[in-house]
């Protein structure tokens, strides 16, 4: 992992940054998979071939860029509608970021440029990439300020005195890094 375009580059046109991560191929179901979905792998007398070139001879270097907050994001309880279980609905209302899709945009001469020297020859370029995943941040954040925070400095529930909220949903902002060992460091102090 490389994180030498992390911190903000005002000549990027957007604030923050995105770490780079070396990625090993997929195993041999999820090699067959992603190359049917994205038309890379034939049907017909070339089926075994066009797999053949890519099991066990794909890597990639990801950008993961970080999305910063946006106050319009919300997750509310629909005082209307109702689930199976007769309690109320979630209505949610996300959008990708302005920083986050200029962020997105701009890695990819530079990873080009180091993949090249890495391995010259076939390159292509996805984004976002389909099998990768989000992490889900932002939900309950964190913050002083009851109107602006679900949880206090410590994971405390403003409105709920004795109720702690331990994950990704607590942070302010989804950074360029994983969240996991953050997360599991503030459930272990925590407990304690």
């Amino acid at each position: 992992m490389s994180q030498e375009f992390y911190e903000t580059d005002r000549s990027r046109g957007f604030v923050r940054g995105y770490s780079f991560e070396i990625m090993r191929g997929f195993g041999p179901v999820s090699t067959a998979l992603w190359a049917m979905n994205t038309g890379r792998l034939p049907w017909g007398a070339d089926h075994h071939r066009a797999y053949g070139d890519l099991f066990n001879r794909t890597a990639g270097i990801l950008a993961i860029c970080e999305d910063l907050p946006d106050p319009a994001n919300t997750v509310r309880l629909d005082p209307v509608s109702l689930t199976r279980t007769a309690s109320p609905a979630r209505r949610s209302r996300t959008s990708s970021a302005r920083t986050a899709r200029r962020c997105s945009r701009t890695p990819w001469p530079a990873r080009r440029r180091c993949w090249r020297r890495l391995a010259p020859g076939n390159t292509m370029v996805e984004s976002p990439l389909a099998l990768a995943g989000w992490h889900l941040m932002g939900t309950a954040r964190m913050g002083t300020d009851p109107r602006t925070s679900v949880v206090n400095e410590w994971g405390r529930c403003h409105d709920v005195r004795n109720l702690f909220i331990i994950d990704g949903s607590i942070f302010v902002t989804a950074a360029g890094v994983n969240p996991t060992n953050t997360i599991q460091a503030l459930a272990s102090t925590s407990a304690t």
